[in-house]
């Protein structure tokens, strides 16, 4: 007997919530509690739930649904990336629905579950090595933009992370302090690279100046670690300048150092990347990336593809810049 097909209502049980709430999961809407989200993700994955746009498409010619895979959420960038995106989808109609992979248990669901990708108009790819992890089974005539990573296949929209970490280099091989690094720890295929980016970019830049680096931390994106990473390094040398890849390890360091009574660019000094809200109001010196644009930029050219318009694949890179604040 062949199987029931999941519904959107079997969902909705399963999972403990209305069926309205998983309708806003599926397209990507904001007003909804993280934890709620991730357990209707989950149940999705669990009943292998496809979000059926086909009708959409025989009256329409289009789903106007764009898929847009990460690897991970990671809070506040994520959100920017998002509403730069969402900003020009909306203007024409279309709407995104966000799939974090997590793990490779994630992955192999997308990959073998095809018309989770191909049963939308396009597909945006934040941060993977889509030549390699996805091209084998989206079709050439599918619209795909990737984002934070330079594609040989596809158009490309990313931040000069290597750049970036040049001028975090320029900048804390000024001061004659010891010299630190906290990255993050690659341990996965559908991870990232644009960390390992960053801190080829601030080797170079030190090298250049005669400097060395005394230590490099690799972390997971977690601030228990990176608070105690700080532990380490201060307990080391309270005489360093310290570069991390991401803000979400400054925010930690900077605490720790202020627990211990040390005071930034008296001290210590302090250099990250991204430029969060948090940043700001903490008065730390970061690299800034355009998150928001970069994803407005993805939209539009994903949007165009979706339209017709045919190219040889072309690399949009933004150009990062230091942000100088009290650390």
């Amino acid at each position: 007997m062949k199987r029931r097909s999941v519904t959107i209502k079997d969902v909705a049980k399963k999972a403990g919530v209305g069926v309205g709430t998983v309708s806003r999961v599926i397209n990507n809407s904001p007003h909804v509690k993280p934890k709620t989200r991730e357990k209707v993700i989950k149940t999705i994955e669990e009943l292998r739930y496809l979000p059926n746009p086909h009708a959409r498409r025989l009256s329409s010619g289009h789903t106007k649904i764009i898929t847009t895979i990460f690897p991970q959420m990671v809070g506040e960038f994520h959100q920017l990336l998002l509403s730069g995106l969402d900003r020009e989808l909306e203007k024409e109609g279309y709407t995104s629905f966000v799939y974090p992979l997590y793990s490779e248990n994630r992955y192999n669901f997308v990959r073998e579950s095809s018309d989770f990708v191909l049963g939308t108009d396009g597909l945006i790819v934040d941060a993977l090595n889509v030549d390699k992890l996805l091209s084998s089974f989206i079709p050439k005539k599918m619209p795909v933009v990737s984002v934070e990573y330079e594609s040989e296949t596809y158009d490309s929209v990313l931040v000069d992370n290597y750049y970036g970490g040049i001028l975090a280099g320029d900048y804390l091989a000024n001061f004659d302090k010891d010299l630190y690094i906290i990255t993050h720890k690659r341990e996965s295929k559908l991870e990232s690279c644009v960390f390992q980016e960053r801190v080829n970019g601030f080797l170079e830049s030190i090298e250049r100046k005669g400097r060395k680096v005394k230590e490099i931390f690799e972390i997971q994106l977690d601030w228990i670690q990176a608070f105690n990473t700080a532990k380490r390094i201060f307990t080391q040398s309270k005489n360093c300048a310290i570069f991390t890849t991401t803000d979400y390890f400054a925010f930690p360091v900077l605490e720790y150092a202020r627990v211990i009574g040390l005071e930034p660019k008296k001290d210590f000094y302090l250099c990250s990347f991204d430029n969060l809200t948090l940043s700001d109001i903490l008065k730390i010196t970061t690299i800034k990336q355009p998150i928001v644009e970069m994803g407005s930029i993805a939209g539009r050219i994903l949007l165009r593809k979706i339209q017709g318009y045919n190219r040889k694949p072309q690399a949009v890179v933004l150009k990062p810049e230091l942000i100088l604040r009290n650390t």
